[in-house]
Parts: C-alpha cells; structure tokens; sequence
C-alpha cells in the first residue's frame, strides 16, 4: 500500500470516527430517578455527556446510569445499560420495543480493507454493520440472544419466547415473519398474546 492509499484510509477513518462523536440532543437518566437534559454521544460503552455545547465533556457508565435517551428526526432512541450475564459488566443496548417481552440490538460497525481487489486503483474498502438481537421476559435477569453463534438459531430461539402464541408460532414457521420482522413479533406478542 502506497502513502496516498494509506492517507486515504486514514481520512476515511479518522471522518467516520468523528461522524459518530458528534453529540445529540439528549437526556441521561440516572439509577436514583433523577435526569439532566443535554448532549451526548456513545463511546467504548460509556456517554460522552454534556450540559450545553460549551461545557465541558462528563463520562458516564453502568455505575450511575440507567439510561440515555436520544432526541432524533424519527423521534426518541433510548440506550439502556443491560446486564448479558452474570459475570459482565453491563452494555449499552438500543432498546427497539419494551413490553412483557423486550427486544434490545446492539450494532458494531467495522471496515474490511481488501488490497487483493483494487477497484481503480483503490483497495476495496467495505464498511459492514452486524446487528445482534437480544429478548428478555419482564422478570428474567439476562436477556437471551436470538443470533449469536456460528449458527444463526434466531428462529427457535424466537419461538421459544413465544411459544404460548400459537398463530404467532405458525407465522414464524411457515416464514410469513422472518427474522427482519423481529419487531413486529415482538410487538404482535406484547399487543395479543399476554394478558394484560
């Protein structure tokens, strides 16, 4: 790889990282009930948090905070810290819908730079996102992954949850709902098969 490639890579880098580290409105919720209003952006498991755009950067964790909710175009996205096991420290997972049943995701992003097809000169440079959904009863301690693994078992997993759904059962195995429609299942659940 030649320095202008290298340099490329770097801006590219260096943008996207920037790109993500810029604070939205926001309000952190803390563990004593309390909230502030502010800006914030997410960071290695932690919020990167502030009162105004001039004061100066806190950093928050599971210690403290519950939870961090975003003011977006599409409306709120909130973050809450999720305890997966019992050893790990809690992360930070987007909650999608809560109900008896709650699903959380959680997104990590990575670059694969593949100098072996140059495209104009140019490596092959591909951003690629994997998402991982997560399901947890209203009284269970640890939420369970649906597509974890080397095998992708997110359709047992998810019928397991919703096993006295019968109609729902029978979408999910005949793939009228497939995996993309993970929230709608979810919401369908909540909406018609519990009682209350």
């Amino acid at each position: 790889m030649n320095k202008k490639h290298f340099f490329i890579i770097l801006i590219i880098a260096f943008s996207s990282i920037y790109s993500f580290a810029q604070p939205e409105d926001a309000t952190i919720y803390f563990k004593d009930g309390d909230s502030i209003p502010g800006y914030a952006f997410i960071k290695h498991n932690e919020i990167n948090f502030r009162v105004s755009m001039e004061s100066e950067d806190d950093f928050w964790d599971y210690e403290m905070v519950d939870k961090v909710e975003f003011e977006t175009f599409f409306g709120p996205k909130i973050y809450k810290y999720i305890k997966l096991n019992e050893f790990d420290k809690p992360v930070l997972l987007e909650l999608v819908t809560e109900g008896e049943i709650s699903m959380y995701r959680q997104r990590s992003t990575s670059w694969i730079l593949d100098s072996d097809f140059p495209q104009n000169n140019f490596p092959n440079n591909r951003q690629v996102t994997k998402v991982t959904n997560f399901l947890i009863r209203k009284n269970d301690d640890y939420p369970s992954c649906l597509n974890c693994g080397i095998i992708n078992k997110w359709k047992k997993r998810t019928m397991d949850f919703v096993i006295d759904c019968s109609s729902l059962v029978k979408k999910i195995k005949t793939n009228e709902l497939r995996e993309i429609h993970l929230q709608e299942i979810v919401e369908y659940y909540n909406d018609f098969c519990t009682d209350y």
